[in-house]
């Protein structure tokens, strides 16, 4: 892992990118999910494995096929998505990458960017992620952002500190 913490998320996605042990995954990751709004996820076989298992805090997919229809599904309507990298750690075949999400939606937030920090824990087969779970804050990201719903949290948490 990187030790200076006065560098910037680039740098760190940059030096990421150059590990030995799996430069060139690491790198498509990173060009991959710069800008996840505009990718094309027919090209997700460059990054992920045929029998790959996908897990986030809203479902769990098995399979490239399957993953590409819950990423063309959970893009839709979304204006912008980029995320950032900014630190990681490897264990053997283990990856941990944290990241930053910033999205635009036109149904969440008023439109406005939503930010929700997250990691995720990759392992790789064959040069290719064969394992992804993603861990984040899903109410930051959308109950939140839904009015009522929003309300309601807000008003949960604010009754949860004294």
């Amino acid at each position: 892992m990187a030790d200076d913490k006065d560098e910037e998320p680039v740098n760190k996605a940059e030096e990421l990118a150059k590990k030995e042990e799996y430069p060139e995954v690491i790198e498509r990751l990173l060009k991959y999910y710069d800008e996840f709004s505009d990718v094309n996820i027919d090209k997700l076989d460059e990054l992920y494995h045929k029998d790959v298992t996908f897990i986030d805090p809203i479902h769990q997919v098995h399979g490239l096929d399957d993953l590409k229809s819950y990423f063309k599904g959970t893009m839709e309507g979304v204006e912008q998505c980029h995320f950032a990298f900014t630190e990681y750690a490897e264990n053997g075949a283990h990856v941990f990458v944290n990241w930053q999400m910033r999205l635009c939606h036109p149904k969440l937030g008023g439109g406005e960017e939503i930010v929700v920090p997250g990691v995720s824990h990759l392992e790789f087969k064959d040069d290719k992620i064969i394992q992804q779970r993603d861990y984040y804050d899903l109410g930051a990201m959308i109950y939140e952002h839904v009015s009522l719903l929003g309300y309601v949290i807000h008003k949960i948490k604010e009754r949860m500190v004294p």
